[in-house]
């Protein structure tokens, strides 16, 4: 497989924004079901009545898993180009990626413990150091390695799967006191716990796709998949993504809702990390194909704006969550129905597109990236255009 030059177009770039501005809306999708009710409740589709259901169906085949795929792709992919951009100008880029992932450390820690205790910062500061040591690596043994942690995903999904989650309604009733009428040190330290279980939780099978889908994205970027002359992949992700791997998602949520047992329930399971991704790789086919063509100009450009300040709206999506369903504002925690919130969701992100494309008419880039930044670079930059 031949390599992309080490050219960074702004073609490229723009691709690579609209689909991480995407996968923010996707992202917050699935989080939003944890940051507003009981985790038993979120992870449980029979908590679900009477049009309820649907939205659960939509949101595990739509969103869940596909758009953390493309995120965690795309940080991969954001490494390979930060590398050649660094050997670019002769500057070395070890020390530069490592204050990086140590500032991210240090943010997904205050954002596990403050904010939300489904966190993937540290995750990804964790998996980054790993794809670092391998970053010279051929596309090819990227692929090939980022296949051995994804089969331990797969593995751990079949192996994970029936095993009783739940628990007391004690319990329940104590996750929905603090959160409506607990005081700070309370919510914080039921978000401490909950964040530790779920470090350890997630280090079974999610933690283990994640690192897969960094490979995965660095080998792509050296591709060249991000780029117009890729068109034809483009168009067979896009076609092959959303047939086969919508379809195939669609029987895992149908399997997930009829509560399979036994073997049957463990390979439905399993194949439902895998059609995720395939979905994954169909929506980045068609955001791709939008972008290179010039169609939904004003909309790419609004979404690609939100992709540029990932981090900022990431993390904002989860302060507007606590003023929405803790005491610390409307207290709604475990009182608004899914189909209500997937319209919050989209009601903040339609907020988010606004306030990002004006934010960039004033700003080079958003503020927490730019503080991300001043630490990897060891310098403060113009904030302001």
């Amino acid at each position: 497989m031949k390599e992309a030059a080490n050219s960074t177009p702004a073609q490229r770039l723009i691709s690579m924004d609209a689909m991480r501005g995407c996968a923010i809306f996707g992202i917050f999708m699935v989080n939003i079901q944890f940051m507003a009710m009981p985790f038993e409740w979120a992870a449980d589709p029979h908590y679900s009545e009477g049009p309820d259901v649907w939205a659960w169906a939509a949101t595990r085949t739509l969103f869940e898993q596909n758009f953390v795929a493309i995120f965690s792709m795309l940080f991969g992919a954001g490494l390979i180009l930060q590398m050649n951009s660094a050997e670019s100008k002769g500057v070395s880029f070890a020390p530069l990626y490592l204050r990086r992932l140590a500032a991210l450390m240090l943010m997904g820690l205050l954002h596990g413990t403050l904010l939300f205790e489904g966190d993937i910062l540290l995750l990804y500061s964790a998996v980054g150091l790993v794809l670092f040591l391998c970053r010279k690596l051929k596309a090819n043994k990227l692929l090939i390695i980022g296949c051995i942690p994804l089969f331990i995903a797969v593995l751990g999904a079949f192996l994970l799967d029936g095993i009783d989650m739940q628990s007391s309604e004690e319990e329940i009733q104590e996750q929905l006191r603090v959160h409506t009428a607990g005081t700070i040190a309370e919510l914080l330290g039921q978000r401490s716990i909950g964040f530790a279980f779920w470090m350890i939780f997630s280090s079974l099978w999610f933690n283990w796709r994640v690192l897969s889908m960094l490979f995965l994205g660095a080998a792509l970027m050296k591709l060249g998949f991000f780029e117009e002359r890729r068109a034809g992949w483009h168009k067979r992700a896009a076609l092959l993504g959303l047939s086969f791997g919508l379809g195939l998602e669609a029987l895992t949520t149908w399997a997930a809702w009829s509560d399979l047992s036994g073997l049957l329930s463990g390979l439905t399971a399993s194949l439902h990390e895998l059609s995720s991704l395939g979905l994954a790789l169909g929506y980045m086919g068609v955001i791709a194909l939008l972008v290179h063509s010039g169609s939904l100009e004003r909309l790419i450009k609004a979404v690609s704006a939100v992709g540029r300040l990932s981090l900022s709206n990431y993390i904002l999506q989860s302060v507007v969550a606590n003023l929405l369903f803790t005491f610390i504002g409307l207290a709604w925690f475990g009182e608004r129905t899914r189909w209500e919130l997937m319209g919050i969701v989209c009601t903040i992100y339609a907020a988010q597109l606004g306030l990002s494309v004006l934010w960039l008419r004033s700003f080079r880039m958003g503020p927490l990236e730019w503080a991300w930044r001043a630490v990897t670079y060891l310098r403060l930059e113009p904030l302001k255009r």
